[in-house]
């Protein structure tokens, strides 16, 4: 029976709604209770077997022309697909001619026009940009050149290419170096194999007198095999980064970004160091009154960046060439996080301690200067003072170090430009390298060599 809620007077059940519930009960049930000679009769009213049979063949029909609908369907969907793609790989096959018949003509302005129709049409399609490219490249449009090159999708093979040549642009012709910065940035990690992008970033920093984003860049580089040669020269000189065209660059690049930053402390303190050392060849009057001017600048961006890694840096080389421990305590006071990963810094702090004899804190922080830089001439000529005041025996081999290195540094200031380092140059620095036991730069000259 159906609950009393289901049921009104007079209603009768029909028959496919009892074998629905035969179905919901367990098979057993059904086989037990239901034998032939108690089967009930059907009723001459409830739908005979003939009924049933053209429901069937209702609902089979039904069926069929479902069938066929989505058939049809599917086909509409793929003649639709496929005669898009037709139509599309046919505007694209002309776009390809138009493009090759104006190359072949050498007529810039026609491949510029066509370029643009191509990229308005389908600004997925690689090929379309990189003809933009070339005929904004034959024209001397270097900024249409760049953006160009700046929408060639993610999906082409040849983007990292794309970039570093964009890069190549915001860095010269453009004179765009925060830009050219990201970019070449962008392209080392799309492929770190491209020596061009790591120079161009590392040259970057040393001009710039940032040395601590330097030396990661340069250790990227060979982690990759793809250091250019100056870096070797950068290494051995971290220290005291000194560069002719130095003022020149940064000057440069402030007239492109003028609030940038690393562009003024860059461009103060490379006049300053020039300074320095024109005033101790020849102290003329006015050297030493630019050299004042220059140490007021310095003076008053310290105010404005108390924290500056290259602004501490510089102060102290000049707080340690004078022997003045007060000032080389005020600096160190100033050094934040930014600078603790800066090796001079540890170097200067090494000195300061030694100065007042507190050796076991000398000993720690020259130990954390040559963690961050086992190259470093100044660090292991600190090292050896120490030692020498504690009487151990290995100071020989850091006097040993520290005079390597300052021979080497020595005849790298005597080339011509940071890029001319020559093979023998080379092989002393692979030594000096192992003999600091940095292997990671001993193994890659040993491969360059």
């Amino acid at each position: 029976m159906l609950p009393l809620a289901l049921t009104r007077p007079g209603m009768r059940l029909k028959l496919n709604t009892v074998r629905i519930c035969h179905r919901l009960l367990p098979r057993k049930c059904c086989l037990m209770t239901l034998v032939p000679d108690q089967m009930p009769s059907v009723p001459a009213n409830e739908p005979s077997s003939e009924r049933q049979q053209e429901v069937s063949r209702t609902a089979r029909s039904s069926s069929r022309r479902w069938i066929f609908l989505s058939l049809f369907m599917v086909v509409l969907v793929v003649a639709a697909v496929w005669g898009r793609a037709s139509l599309h790989a046919y505007r694209t096959s002309q776009f390809e001619v138009a493009c090759r018949i104006a190359r072949e003509d050498r007529n810039w302005t026609q491949l510029q026009e066509v370029a643009e129709q191509w990229t308005a049409w389908d600004p997925e399609e690689a090929k379309g940009w990189w003809a933009a490219a070339e005929a904004a490249q034959e024209q001397d449009e270097f900024e249409a050149m760049a953006a160009c090159l700046g929408r060639i999708p993610d999906t082409d093979p040849n983007l990292a290419f794309a970039l570093a040549e964009k890069a190549n642009l915001e860095w010269a012709a453009l004179n765009r170096p925060m830009d050219a910065l990201a970019t070449s940035e962008r392209v080392i990690q799309l492929d770190p194999r491209l020596v061009e992008t790591h120079s161009r970033v590392i040259s970057f920093y040393a001009m710039n007198q940032q040395r601590i984003p330097m030396l990661r860049a340069i250790r990227k580089a060979v982690d990759a095999g793809a250091e250019p040669r100056e870096a070797y020269t950068y290494l051995v000189m971290a220290d005291v980064l000194a560069f002719t065209n130095g003022s020149e660059l940064n000057e440069r690049w402030m007239q492109a970004s003028p609030e940038e930053p690393r562009f003024k402390i860059g461009l103060a303190v490379n006049t300053a160091m020039r300074l320095v050392m024109n005033q101790e060849t020849s102290p003329t009057p006015e050297i030493i009154e630019l050299n004042n001017q220059a140490k007021q600048q310095i003076s008053l961006f310290l105010k404005e960046f108390p924290h500056d890694p290259v602004i501490l840096t510089f102060l102290m080389n000049q707080a340690y060439r004078a022997g003045d421990i007060r000032r080389m305590e005020e600096l160190l006071a100033m050094v934040d996080h930014q600078g603790s990963e800066d090796h001079m810094i540890w170097v200067y702090r090494t000195w300061y301690h030694t100065q007042i004899n507190e050796l076991p804190a000398a000993e720690e922080a020259i130990l954390e200067a040559l963690r961050l830089h086992p190259m470093s001439p100044l660090a292991h000529h600190e090292y050896a003072n120490l030692l020498r005041l504690q009487q151990r025996p290995e100071v020989a081999k850091e006097q040993r170090l520290a005079a390597y290195g300052r021979d080497l540094r020595s005849q790298l200031l005597l080339l011509p430009t940071a890029v001319d380092l020559t093979t023998a140059l080379l092989v002393q620095i692979q030594s000096y390298a192992e003999a600091c036991g940095d292997s990671q730069i001993a193994a890659a000259i040993g491969r360059r060599l």
